[in-house]
């Protein structure tokens, strides 16, 4: 699978992952070993955490100015946009309801199953 990202867009994959590890190792160590594997709702949980951290980060990202450069070549100016970061095409902070809608989604099967 190809990750086709912006900017810093790729951050989103690195906040989920690092939201569910950490989640992991806490329901891990509070509830038991193998708590985190056998439920879906401490997942949805590292979700709704990551979609908040994308939301910040994103909306933060998204509002840095663009720099302007000089090609010491040609002596021209352009300019180097600095507020365009997305993952698959995806803005960072149109991500949060992405992530939200799959851990209520997770919610609902774990326990209406």
């Amino acid at each position: 699978m190809i990750i086709i990202w912006r900017g810093l867009g790729f951050l989103v994959a690195v906040i989920v992952f690092a939201c569910s590890l950490a989640a992991n190792f806490a329901f891990n160590t509070i509830r038991g070993e193998g708590y985190y594997d056998h439920h879906k709702w401490p997942f949805a949980v590292s979700l709704a955490v990551a979609a908040a951290i994308c939301w910040f980060l994103g909306n933060i990202l998204r509002k840095r100015a663009d720099r302007i450069v000089i090609d010491k070549l040609t002596g021209k100016e352009f300019a180097v946009n600095q507020s365009k970061h997305a993952l698959f095409f995806i803005p960072m902070h149109c991500w949060s309801p992405i992530l939200l809608l799959i851990a209520v989604v997770l919610v609902a099967v774990e326990f209406l199953h």
